[in-house]
């Protein structure tokens, strides 16, 4: 991901604490400006890694969902068909 991802001035973006704009960038260092109105100074590396590990976390929740739902077609195959009782030959007399 970081092979191809930049952080652009105006785009918006999340991590953990919810959605953010990029207000300004210098270097390594960037200002984000958070939904609620507040900013905060912070560095390009610390958020590529934030959104690297959501990302990581999405695809391994992913991943576990479907396991999951493979178990459990797994564990609903149609039971096989009851046999009926065997007739009892007719009596003697």
């Amino acid at each position: 991901m970081a092979d191809n991802f930049k952080f652009e001035v105006g785009s918006k973006y999340e991590n953990m604490k919810g959605g953010y704009e990029v207000v300004s960038m210098h270097k390594n260092d960037m200002v984000i400006r958070w939904d609620d109105g507040s900013e905060v100074n912070t560095t390009v590396e610390l958020q590529m890694r934030i959104i690297e590990r959501m990302a990581l976390e999405k695809e391994e929740e992913e991943q576990r969902i479907l396991k999951e739902q493979k178990k459990s077609t797994k564990g609903k195959k149609k039971a096989p068909a009851k046999k009926a009782p065997a007739k009892k030959p007719p009596a003697a007399d």
